[in-house]
């Protein structure tokens, strides 16, 4: 299945990724590879109607926006010239008129020192 948007690696592939990085050591971690269902999860802000009406309230385009870059991993230096511009903002707006709200499709997985 080939991988779109903000997340293009997928967890298989940075678990066998991180074991490859620590060689030998590997074997010290448990590298849990949960099946699909106890993986993935889905982030949701929630708004109420009025929030994303013609007006959204600067706090919820600041958490949305933050929501956006942390989930992400956008490096500040990529951030620079938007936010100094405040075009990142109106982006936010946009979007979050255009799609109704705020989501992220994700998945996880979880590595732990053995004893």
């Amino acid at each position: 299945m080939a991988r779109r948007g903000p997340f293009p690696v997928g967890r298989h592939a940075l678990i066998e990724a991180l074991r490859t990085e620590l060689g030998d050591q590997a074997d010290e971690f448990d590298m849990a590879d949960p099946p699909g269902d106890g993986a993935l999860f889905r982030y949701e802000m929630h708004t109420l109607p009025s929030e994303i009406s013609d007006r959204i309230g600067t706090s919820t385009l600041f958490a949305a926006w933050n929501a956006v870059i942390y989930v992400n991993q956008i490096e500040d230096e990529r951030l620079d010239e938007v936010v100094s511009s405040g075009a990142y903002l109106e982006a936010t707006q946009q979007a979050l008129h255009e799609h109704g709200g705020l989501w992220f499709n994700d998945e996880a997985f979880v590595v732990t020192r053995r004893d």
